[in-house]
C-alpha cells in the first residue's frame, strides 16, 4: 500500500499553487445581457427589461466598430456590486 504524502508537503504544493493562481492576471471579460442573465438565473428578456434598464443599474459600454456599436456590455464587478446592494 502507498503510503499518503506527508502533511507539510501537500501544504507547501498547494500553497504554492494559490500564489501561482494570485499571480496570474487572467483579464476579465465584459459581460453582455446573456452573461448578466446567467448570472442572475433570469432570462435575457427580464434583465433587459426590467433590471438593466433602471437608473441605477451601472451603465453601459457601446464600443463603435465600422459598423455601428457592440454592446452593451457591462463591467462584472459592477454588477456584482449593484447585486450586492439589492440584497435583503
Amino acid at each position: 500500500m502507498d503510503k499518503p504524502w506527508p502533511q507539510p508537503r501537500i501544504e507547501e504544493l498547494l500553497t504554492s499553487i494559490l500564489e501561482e493562481l494570485r499571480m496570474t492576471k487572467v483579464p476579465k471579460r465584459l459581460w453582455s445581457l446573456d452573461d448578466i442573465a446567467a448570472y442572475m438565473n433570469r432570462s435575457k428578456i427580464t434583465i433587459q427589461q426590467r433590471v438593466a434598464c433602471k437608473p441605477d443599474f451601472p451603465k453601459a459600454i457601446r464600443i463603435p466598430t465600422s459598423a455601428g456599436k457592440l454592446g452593451p456590455l457591462w463591467y462584472p464587478d459592477q454588477v456584482k456590486a449593484y447585486i450586492k446592494r439589492h440584497q435583503k
